[in-house]
């Protein structure tokens, strides 16, 4: 049987493993108040600091009136602040506050133990190949995106 054939289609595999990982990882860091769309909000931010909602919203994948309504809850838990572009007044840029560096933390020490329990098993050898493997195809797939819209 190829890689290629179903049930055993590698893209169906890599589709069922992140959403599996979001899901656990979902269920991990709902006591410290945070969905779905939330985390993945500040965890982009903190990547991304000072980029704009326009930005954002392209690199998430939602809608600029959702990401905006997202932002707005943040604001009201004191998490994340807007300010004005520094070159044009009408740009907001997008930035963290010191009150959700906690959070943060606790959210990415959340996601190591979320990701130690997936690669149990695994030699370090192999967690180190696969990581590899994956940031290839990641590639190759952005350079077919750069292809397709040109």
């Amino acid at each position: 049987m190829s890689y290629l054939d179903p049930p055993e289609h590698v893209a169906y595999l890599i589709g069922d493993v992140s959403r599996i990982f979001r899901t656990v990882y979902d269920r991990k860091v709902e006591p410290l108040g945070l969905t779905r769309a939330q985390w993945r909000v500040l965890s982009r931010i903190n990547r991304m600091e000072g980029a704009t909602q326009t930005k954002l919203a392209t690199i998430l994948e939602i809608e600029k009136p959702t990401l905006g309504r997202l932002l707005d809850r943040l604001e009201e838990k004191s998490w994340v602040e807007r300010r004005s572009d520094k070159q044009d007044g009408r740009t907001k840029r997008i930035y963290l506050t010191k009150t959700v560096r906690p959070i943060l933390k606790k959210m990415y020490n959340m996601g190591d133990e979320v990701l130690e329990a997936a690669f149990n098993g695994l030699t370090k050898t192999e967690a180190i190949q696969l990581r590899s493997t994956l940031n290839k195809v990641k590639q190759n797939l952005s350079n077919l995106m750069n292809i397709d819209s040109k």
